[in-house]
């Protein structure tokens, strides 16, 4: 009984170490980025992401946003993904305003 517990937990850390080792090794930067995706819709926020010209009316509206993404470096963009999964890119010359649903 004791040994048939052991042989279990063995079986479970190996799994779990291939696992880890699969994913990091063997997944394409695509594959990590579209399962990390997943992970985040399920944890993200919900976001509604509105764009606006420089006289303040509305260009663009996007509701379902689970992250936005901008850069603190020389980079200047903003972007996220829709519900659809397309990549919005919104560059910093434009206003816009991210608020929860």
């Amino acid at each position: 009984m004791k040994k048939s517990r052991i042989l279990g937990a063995l079986f479970i850390l190996l799994c779990i170490a291939g696992l880890y080792f699969y994913f990091k090794y063997y997944f394409t930067e695509e594959q990590k980025n579209i399962t990390q995706r997943k992970i985040e819709s399920i944890t993200g926020q919900n976001l509604t992401v509105t764009v606006f010209g420089l006289d303040g009316r509305i260009i663009k509206r996007w509701t379902g946003i689970k992250k936005i993404t901008s850069f603190s470096d020389d980079r200047n963009y903003t972007f996220f993904y829709t519900r659809e999964g397309k990549y919005v890119q919104i560059p910093d010359s434009v206003w816009y305003i991210a608020e929860e649903e």
